[in-house]
């Protein structure tokens, strides 16, 4: 009886955490939309579009990047001081390197890197 209740409870398990077939990607609203985009033939997502087109505004994205990507240990930018960002570049280090340099990047800067201006 155990076992057919365990092999139950992980059929349903399985069930609830696979996605829907045929359902489009979408990506979450908090990152400048989730409509599915139709080309030929083709769905393509907004993550394809580029990052200026996909956020309204470089603080927009950098909330984004905060917010969904430093949980994860991906890189985000920090606000050091007024229009000075620094990279954080989550836990990864590379054996023998030293002490790492912090590299900062001016509002200017990162608007002209991700195509805001």
């Amino acid at each position: 009886m155990a076992q057919i209740l365990g092999r139950l409870m992980l059929v349903v398990s399985l069930g609830a955490t696979a996605p829907a077939c045929g359902s489009p990607l979408r990506v979450p609203d908090s990152a400048g939309g989730g409509t599915a985009i139709k080309g030929k033939g083709a769905t393509v997502t907004d993550s394809s579009l580029p990052i200026n087109r996909r956020f309204k505004t470089l603080d927009a994205y950098l909330a984004y990047l905060e917010q969904h990507e430093a949980p994860i240990d991906k890189p985000w930018y920090k606000q050091v001081r007024p229009n000075v960002f620094e990279l954080q570049t989550g836990n990864l280090r590379v054996l023998g390197s030293g002490e790492e340099e912090k590299r900062t990047f001016t509002r200017e800067e990162l608007e002209r890197k991700f195509g805001f201006r």
